[in-house]
């Protein structure tokens, strides 16, 4: 069985031939600022290259975190538009780079934080690009029966775990409702009182406490959450002789601090969790079973990776496949019915057994609903992860997959001159020099990689695909067939 890599390669550039069977090009010009090796004065140094002038798909793609990178408390940092707008194809090479947000921070649903990202980046943010704290607790939906939820503002983590599908989601406020001496020094507002729910937490057990989002409320939020960690099977006013009864435990995420608009980083829900874990220890003597979710924990890394896949398949149909003007028969409408290139490489592996499609892992999109990913492009060669916390963003893209690349940006919590914690690939002062600098190192790597697969089939020792029932000429290969054929020169 086999693939021609050919005709993913057309579909990955959506290239468009010369009578030659080259993709047309354009010549840009390049100006930047050198330093004078003999005098040591700066001055403008030109260049120019060809470059191809349509518009093409990546074979890498971006991860950003938001909080410090794109936005800096409730105002985005002013050159994160222009970085979107870059990756969405503006840009000297004419390519579109797939991206995804992978964010710490929780609170609102996927659908609101997407929404109001748009806006403030200028550019559509769709939730199945979007992965936040809170998403992965979807999955606990059919475990617990009753839950507290604690953290954000007023209602909205309860209205957040109630779309994720919990069927009794109670709050720190329902409780003090039911009893305010749960916590003497906290008192409800009357809208707070008015909106929490009466109930009787005497004869309520709480299977798991989840913290969506930052505590606005310490003292109390940690009373009642140590109060039930050490209580008789969840129920408020009781307590467990052997101390493990309780309900479990999750974080959506372990920040210890995180960037606002004031000049030092403040403390997250890392912080919080420290101090209970703490309290906790102190009081029993054992230490308190946690589970942390975001960012560097191993199972978001693996819920984003497939995210990515999944992403990227569905932004190359939407930009590329669908294209009113393209031209190509592998991307054309079918009549009046259109065909995805997904759809379409399905239909051909079902009356084609010499054609591969591997079907890669069930995921679980951000409204809950399941998609079945096919590897119909090759999987991203590198990965940029753009972050401002060494902690959690740098380690989280240095641990898990050496195709991630590492970005430190300097807008948020990491400050300049200092060591971070967890050495990045590349510091970079913001997102958009983030964006330019991948962009052109990518470029440079397929320069680089033409240049050899160049040399392989003029030493005759590779020999490039066929199309049509002639040769492909190397200079409308995709750099992922770029790199196959330079391997099949190494391995001979």
């Amino acid at each position: 069985m086999s693939v021609n890599p050919q005709d993913l390669g057309d579909k990955l550039h959506n290239l468009k031939l010369n009578e030659d069977g080259t993709p047309t090009r354009k010549i840009i010009k390049t100006t930047k600022e050198v330093i004078d090796p003999v005098t040591k004065e700066k001055k403008l140094e030109s260049s120019t290259e060809e470059v191809i002038s349509h518009n093409r798909y990546a074979n890498y793609a971006f991860a950003f975190d938001i909080d410090g990178v794109l936005l800096k408390g409730a105002d985005v940092i002013p050159q994160a538009p222009e970085a979107m707008r870059m990756l969405n194809g503006e840009n000297e090479y004419n390519i579109r780079v797939p991206y995804i947000f992978v964010t710490n921070g929780s609170g609102l649903t996927e659908e609101v934080r997407c929404k109001n990202l748009s806006k403030m980046l200028e550019t559509e943010v769709n939730p199945g690009q979007f992965i936040q704290g809170s998403t992965p607790m979807r999955s606990l939906v059919e475990k617990y029966d009753t839950v507290l939820v604690v953290g954000g503002v007023g209602e909205a983590c309860r209205k957040v775990a109630e779309e994720y599908g919990f069927k009794n989601v109670v709050t720190p406020g329902d409780i003090l409702k039911w009893n305010p001496n749960v916590s003497p020094f906290r008192k409800l507002t009357e809208e707070e009182y008015n909106a929490s729910r009466t109930l009787d937490f005497s004869k309520i057990a709480i299977g798991a406490i989840l913290v969506f989002a930052d505590s606005r409320e310490w003292a109390s939020d940690q009373q009642i959450i140590l109060e039930l960690l050490m209580s008789k099977n969840g129920v408020m006013g009781t307590e467990s002789k052997q101390f493990n009864e309780g309900p479990d435990i999750f974080f959506a995420h372990d920040d210890f601090v995180w960037s606002t608009n004031y000049n030092l980083s403040r403390y997250g829900m890392g912080a919080l969790q420290v101090c209970i874990s703490a309290l906790y220890q102190a009081h029993t003597g054992k230490e308190l079973n946690v589970t942390k979710f975001g960012k560097p924990n191993k199972e978001t890394f693996n819920f984003a990776n497939s995210i990515l896949k999944s992403w990227r398949q569905d932004a190359y149909e939407t930009h590329f496949c669908n294209d009113k003007d393209c031209e190509d028969e592998d991307h054309a409408k079918n009549g009046k019915k259109e065909e995805s290139a997904s759809d379409k490489k399905l239909r051909e592996a079902e009356n084609n057994e010499d054609t591969v499609v591997a079907k890669a892992e069930e995921t679980t999109n951000a409204d809950g609903s399941k998609t079945e990913v096919f590897d119909l492009l090759p999987a991203a060669q590198t990965v940029y992860f753009v972050g401002d916390t060494p902690e959690s963003d740098i380690r989280f893209a240095n641990t898990f997959d050496k195709t991630w690349y590492s970005i430190l940006v300097k807008t948020g919590v990491y400050q300049d001159g200092t060591e971070p914690a967890y050495k990045p690939k590349k510091i970079v002062d913001n997102v958009l020099e983030a964006v330019k600098f991948a962009i052109h190192r990518e470029h440079e790597k397929e320069l680089e990689l033409r240049e050899q697969a160049r040399s392989a089939v003029a030493s005759g020792s590779a020999t490039p695909g066929t199309k049509g029932g002639s040769k492909t000429p190397v200079e409308s290969l995709h750099p992922h067939e770029l790199q196959q054929l330079v391997m099949t020169q190494a391995h001979d």
